[in-house]
């Protein structure tokens, strides 16, 4: 009897199909040899931990999320972004709005900031004015939160193009470590990853303990990833770097991160630390262009958020902060105090949510519980930032088909007018890019146009689409200064 049984087992794992299974098997297991592997990994392992740490008080921790997710980490591929190839603006401007369709031009509205309480721009327009007076270490730094339309940094390039232009150039800003999605790129600057890089991000997979760093992105590596940023090295932008300021996180068991300036000697950091707190390693290099490489060089974990290329002259920096499938209320996932230390180091004059594009597309939309979490996260973010400027920038105008034929999107109003009410009883401020763009169908004339200002998806511009929305919110910043600067 156990004769037969051992022989059928054997006929078994002998078998055509059993082999094919096993071969299979083992090519799926064979990226999870090496680090080095990561990116070919077809399968993804979830470190599976609860959702907060046990004992953490409950006003340091974030929301549960809206929907169930996968908790863990993704390994990201290697990616490269080089300002000749991967950006379609032009490598230099002179003008604040490009060549486009006529019919388009004319339905363009210069719509104004609204501030309706006359006091949302206070903290933004006094940092600006000193700014402009070139006062020295008069910096306006800008946080610009967005969905996909901000990831790909187009509308934020345009408008930190005409800023820095009039203002001046304090750096490029805040980048992340690596692309944590394909299409995650920022204009007038090198950018690129290798090696073993993890990613728990705010639109999942979830970090357990609730840290996603400025950008709602965590990124981790046991040993072997790597990050480069650089300046550009043609055209009229981002050719100046004098400082890079890495952002990591300070954590029991962490290991070290080694880090050169192109042509130098290389140097350590540890990353080690009684607890959990955020921190900044400024790596100071001769004002002009250069490139830092960072690397994970093991010791225990790294987690790392993204790296700063600023400078010490007045002028302006502008963080672009997009992510995938982004909502405003996603913030609510943040932990609090996390949050609160990562707005506290960057110390914004202004910060900008332009969310509404993914709460449009939700299957069931609760108006007033809409309402009522964006008014939480305007109140939450002007006390976090201790007076920061806050403005609500409005969803573009979105198009759907409909029996066949392009129609206005049907949440899209609502949104933008829900937006301008939060704004009002908030205190922030208000720019309307759907009727800056023409207003209700405004999209279907984007698409039509020659050359195409809208996306064949019906909701992102293209590039040259978004250089006009970029250069049209730079001249509205612009206007506010104007206005309600001190005579």
């Amino acid at each position: 009897m156990l004769a037969r049984v051992v022989n059928a087992l054997l006929h078994a794992l002998t078998n055509k199909t059993s082999r094919t299974l096993l071969v299979m098997l083992a090519a799926l297991a064979i990226p999870f040899a090496s680090p080095k592997l990561a990116a070919l990994r077809v399968i993804r392992i979830s470190r599976m931990q609860p959702r907060e740490p046990a004992g953490a008080p409950e006003s340091e921790r974030g929301a549960e999320p809206a929907t169930s997710a996968e908790v863990g980490e993704q390994a990201l591929p290697s990616s490269e972004n080089t300002p000749t190839i991967n950006n379609s603006l032009s490598a230099s401007s002179d003008s604040s709005l490009p060549d486009i369709d006529p019919r388009v031009r004319a339905a363009l509205r210069e719509i104004p900031i609204a501030d309706p309480t006359g006091h949302a721009l206070d903290a933004f327009v006094e940092h600006l004015a000193r700014t402009e007076r070139k006062e020295p270490g008069a910096i306006t730094r800008i946080l610009h939160y967005g969905d996909s339309t901000i990831a790909s940094d187009y509308i934020s390039g345009t408008a930190r193009r005409r800023l820095q232009a009039r203002f001046g150039d304090s750096g490029h800003g805040f980048i992340l470590i690596a692309n944590p999605w394909e299409w995650y790129f920022h204009n007038d600057v090198f950018h690129a990853s290798s090696g073993e890089w993890n990613a728990s991000r705010l639109a999942g997979p979830w970090a357990s303990d609730g840290l996603y760093g400025l950008g709602g992105v965590s990124f981790s590596s046991y040993g072997g990833g790597v990050a480069w940023f650089g300046t550009a090295t043609h055209g009229d932008f981002g050719r100046r770097v004098e400082r890079f300021d890495i952002y990591y996180l300070e954590q029991p068991g962490g290991g070290e991160l080694e880090f050169a300036i192109h042509g130098g000697p290389i140097e350590k950091i540890s990353t080690r630390g009684d607890s959990k707190i955020s921190r900044v390693y400024s790596v100071r290099t001769t004002d002009g262009e250069s490139k830092l490489r960072l690397r994970a060089a093991g010791g225990g974990p790294v987690r790392v958020f993204g790296v700063a290329l600023e400078r010490d002259e007045s002028g302006v920096v502008y963080d672009a902060l997009g992510s995938h499938a982004a909502m405003a209320i996603y913030w609510q996932r943040q932990n609090r105090a996390h949050w609160r230390e990562q707005l506290k180091l960057r110390d914004p004059a202004l910060v900008i949510l332009q969310y509404g594009t993914n709460e449009s597309e939700a299957s069931t939309f609760d108006a007033r519980e809409y309402e009522r979490a964006l008014g939480e996260l305007v109140d939450e973010v002007i006390e976090v930032t201790q007076g920061a400027s806050v403005l609500l920038v409005a969803p573009l105008d979105r198009a759907t088909y409909k029996e066949g034929k392009l129609a206005v999107h049907p949440l899209i109003v609502d949104l933008v007018t829900i937006q301008r009410r939060v704004a009002l009883a908030h205190g922030a401020a208000f720019w309307n890019t759907f009727e800056a763009m023409g207003g209700e169908g405004a999209m279907i004339a984007w698409v039509h146009a020659r050359p195409e200002l809208g996306g064949a998806d019906l909701t992102h511009p293209t590039p040259l689409g978004a250089e006009v929305l970029g250069n049209m919110m730079a001249n509205a910043m612009i206007r506010a200064l104007e206005t309600q600067k001190p005579r």
